[in-house]
């Protein structure tokens, strides 16, 4: 496929003898990572793969308080006697030439400390960094030193809609609006408004903030791009499409719920402008002690063909299982795996500006997608019957016919009419709005009309997974017990 020898970086990795650990809710993120890095160990809250993998741990689940945040599911993961029992077990294993590393979606200061106790090496920037890049407002300061536009906007207090619409008049932004406060997931804290009444809806979340970002509504189509900051430069992977509301696939309307990789969604020109500006971004965020992965929502707006930063999120992300998995990476390296080699200490033996130019010239082959399906219905209830992770096909009814059950996306192949569905949502769980049903990996195009609606295949799919979900309504006692309980607040992003 290249000129460039990935070899010697695959042969590291595949020999490694330090344990890796990933900590999250689920593995989704890193799905594949197993298969490139030895010693890899997934640890995880929910069994998406019926306890069958050797590779994933899910430890025996005992009382814990209702988590809010993936940070809580992280510490109680961490703090679990299984998974004590595992890493000091690999310690012995390994010995002290090869510590183990920890890498997380979402971590705080005590899982920071969490780890020393652990003597585990944590392969991600300082927790306190990551808050502040992660910050929107923070965002939007970055890409003007990089020199990477924003959607013209202004980062006020917002305490009422006259307000908004002096701030609108000042700004010159219109009269239609994107706010979006400091932190948010999924899209859960970015709100569209257009008239009085839409800005009344969600009144109390946006005067509840310091400072909010009020941008112009544009008529735009959404991309995603992740990137690894590095001390040799900045590595960029592939430009994906992003898919933004779509009311089949998640209840909120900014919330991000799935990807798109295909050659035709865009030009040349604007990849290669993408990847500039990327590099840009990257490098800015190294000179501020940022290494290591992160990725970029950019905006491209369909009536004037100007492109904007829309998001910095320093952190493994939502795309990242696509882009890991993408036939680029997966016929080079997983962009991930700089990241690894970042923290290591190694460096590759070809520069960024090298890859790039690869990324560049083929990082658009091949057609592959993702959606990210949650429940959409507003009644709790809860699932009786759930569909395993593996391999499908589409029967002549337009229903899920199980071709394989396994943890491995690669193992649809290139199939245009197969899928890989990692099953998130099980049985005996409670589905409830906005929480995930699964994630759908394709070998096909999902988008139609430049990417702002889905075409009949996506919709297809859709409908054929959620028609595998069977649920029940709550009973009277399930009701009183949960009517008291908060709900997650935080996905996969």
């Amino acid at each position: 496929m290249s000129t460039l020898d990935f070899t010697p970086i695959q042969q590291s990795f595949a020999d490694n003898q330090s344990p890796f650990y990933f900590v999250s809710a689920t593995n989704f993120n890193l799905i594949d990572m197993h298969n490139w890095v030895n010693n890899w160990t997934d640890i995880t809250f929910i069994d998406c793969f019926e306890g069958e993998q050797e590779h994933v741990l899910v430890p025996t689940e005992y009382a814990h308080p209702v988590f809010d945040e993936l940070e809580q599911i992280n510490q109680y993961l961490l703090s679990h006697p299984e998974v004590k029992d595992k890493i000091e077990s690999q310690a012995k294993i390994a010995g002290k030439k090869h510590p183990g590393h920890a890498l997380f979606l979402f971590f705080n200061n005590y899982l920071e400390a969490s780890c020393q106790d652990y003597k585990l090496q944590l392969d991600l920037p300082p927790n306190d960094l990551v808050q502040e890049i992660d910050n929107k407002i923070t965002t939007t300061e970055i890409g003007n030193q990089a020199k990477v536009p924003s959607v013209p906007n202004c980062l006020e207090k917002v305490d009422s809609y006259a307000c908004l619409l002096g701030l609108a008049d000042k700004f010159n932004l219109g009269s239609k609006w994107v706010v979006q406060s400091a932190y948010g997931d999924s899209g859960k804290t970015t709100y569209f408004i257009n008239n009085e009444a839409d800005y009344d809806a969600v009144a109390d979340k946006i005067e509840a903030e310091d400072k909010v970002k009020v941008m112009k509504y544009i008529n735009c189509v959404g991309t995603a791009i992740e990137a690894c900051a590095t001390k040799t430069g900045t590595f960029v992977g592939p430009l994906l499409g992003e898919l933004i509301g779509f009311e089949e696939l998640t209840p909120y309307a900014g919330g991000w719920c799935g990807n798109e990789l295909y050659q035709k969604n865009f030009s040349d020109e604007v990849r290669a402008d993408i990847h500039a500006k990327t590099e840009r971004l990257g490098n800015t965020l190294y000179q501020r002690g940022y290494r290591g992965y992160f990725e970029v929502d950019y905006l491209i707006d369909l009536d004037d063909n100007d492109l904007y930063l829309g998001e910095i999120n320093p952190r493994i992300t939502g795309i990242s299982a696509m882009t890991n998995l993408s036939p680029f990476c997966q016929d080079t390296i997983p962009l991930f795996l700089f990241h690894l080699m970042e923290y290591s200490g190694q460096q590759p033996h070809f520069s960024a500006n090298d890859y790039n130019k690869l990324s560049l010239e083929k990082g658009a082959t091949g057609t592959t997608s993702q959606l990210i399906m949650k429940y959409t219905d507003s009644e709790l209830n809860i699932v009786t019957e759930a569909p395993v992770s593996g391999v499908y096909e589409l029967d002549e009814n337009g229903q899920l016919s199980l071709i394989k059950a396994s943890a491995n996306p690669t193992d649809k192949t290139d199939n245009p009419n197969y899928a890989y569905l990692l099953r998130i949502m099980k049985t005996d769980d409670y589905a409830y709005k906005g929480g995930d049903l699964g994630i759908l990996f394709l070998n096909s195009q999902i988008t139609q009309a430049q990417g702002k609606a889905l075409n009949p295949n996506a919709k297809q799919w859709i409908s054929a997974v959620k028609d595998a979900y069977i649920t029940r309504s709550l009973t009277t006692e399930e009701e009183a017990l949960v009517e008291s309980y908060t709900r997650p607040t935080k996905g996969h992003e």
